[in-house]
């Protein structure tokens, strides 16, 4: 979405133009159901954690000029941190944690292409973490294998006593999977 747009839609919301409320809700609401759903896998949490976004937006309608600067980075750090609100709701879940302990705070005041650069590679590698912990148990551990301890298919098949085939298939799934779910975390960080 461009700056200049942002900044105006951003202006009315905050003087209770419902109109305006309705069009970022209309341009962001689809693509924050389709983010948290990749985290939380569940369909109605997702829409519930979504609509409870939106909400909290109109409610704090009269601050955003003063504390946004850039509308798309509040809605994906309010959709990311609502997410993992849930996850760690939901079940004690340590790579939350450790997951938060390498993700920097980012300042919006910040500036240069490093420090953006940084932040980008932060939480693209936070959403990967989140993604690969919430596919199914077989498929996580055999990504994890090959991709994290470097293993080959035919080593992983044997330690866990199944074809190679089966690897190459959740290998292939895992992938597939990921692929969907970084293209839309891209749609937060290259829309504007």
């Amino acid at each position: 979405m461009n700056t200049d747009y942002e900044k105006i839609l951003t202006e009315k919301i905050s003087m209770g133009e419902e109109g305006a409320f309705r069009a970022l809700f209309n341009i962001y609401y689809p693509k924050v159901l389709t983010f948290i759903t990749c985290i939380v896998k569940e369909q109605s949490d997702a829409e519930d954690i979504a609509q409870d976004i939106f909400v909290k937006i109109w409610e704090r309608r009269e601050m955003l000029p003063d504390h946004v600067t850039s509308l798309t980075g509040y809605i994906y750090r309010m959709s990311r941190n609502a997410a993992l609100n849930k996850l760690r709701r939901s079940a004690n879940l340590q790579y939350v944690s450790e997951l938060d302990q390498h993700v920097s705070d980012y300042s919006e005041s910040a500036s240069g292409t490093e420090i953006e650069n940084e932040y980008y590679a932060r939480e693209k590698a936070l959403f990967i973490r989140l993604v690969v912990n919430r596919m199914p148990k077989q498929r996580r551990l055999i990504f994890e294998m090959s991709r994290y301890h470097g293993l080959d298919n035919q080593s992983i098949a044997d330690i866990l006593h199944i074809s190679k085939k089966t690897v190459e298939n959740h290998l292939s799934l895992a992938l597939k999977e990921l692929r969907e779910a970084l293209a839309i975390f891209a749609m937060f960080f290259f829309m504007q």
